[in-house]
């Protein structure tokens, strides 16, 4: 579909890309990367450049290590030129990890540059290369687990929320 009402379309289903691969980030949910990326899709995170393969492996040992993981896109900026598209998103991402207890909260603020095609009618992503704006770590002083709300650890597709959040 071209024109107008093609672009919107094209704009749509791109932010929806962004929004999958966060949701699929903090949920450890990798098999739905496949639906995200081609397979020839190219990585640069300044501590990793690699291909789809590699990167599949990097990203999992990453965020696995984490018990808690919140990525979170800025309205995301979307340049179209016919079957490709490039999309500039703001990021700000909070990771957790439980030891030394009681934990440590690395918060990462940036921006994530994408590479996207059409092809056959479908958008997926092709290249993604993240810059870092800023880097905070920070020590807890206490367990905030004891309260009455549901945390967010654990998270992954065996989670009893996971069902939920595919819907």
């Amino acid at each position: 579909m071209d024109g107008v009402l093609g672009d919107l379309l094209s704009r749509a289903t791109l932010g929806d890309l962004l929004a999958q691969y966060a949701n699929l980030l903090d949920w450890l949910d990798w098999e739905r990367l496949d639906a995200v990326f081609w397979p020839e899709a190219l990585f640069d995170f300044g501590m990793f450049k690699g291909d789809f393969a590699a990167y599949r492996t990097f990203v999992a040992q990453l965020e696995e290590g984490y018990s808690r993981r919140l990525h979170m896109f800025g309205i995301p900026s979307i340049t179209l030129s016919g079957e490709r598209a490039r999309i500039d998103a703001t990021s700000v991402i909070v990771c957790r990890t439980d030891a030394p207890a009681p934990g440590i909260d690395d918060m990462f603020w940036g921006r994530y540059l994408f590479d996207a095609e059409r092809r056959g009618g479908e958008w997926r992503l092709s290249g993604l290369t993240y810059v870092l704006n800023l880097f905070d770590h920070r020590e807890r002083q206490a367990d905030d687990r004891g309260g009455p709300m549901t945390f967010g650890d654990g998270l992954s597709p065996l989670h009893p929320l996971a069902a939920r959040q595919r819907r």
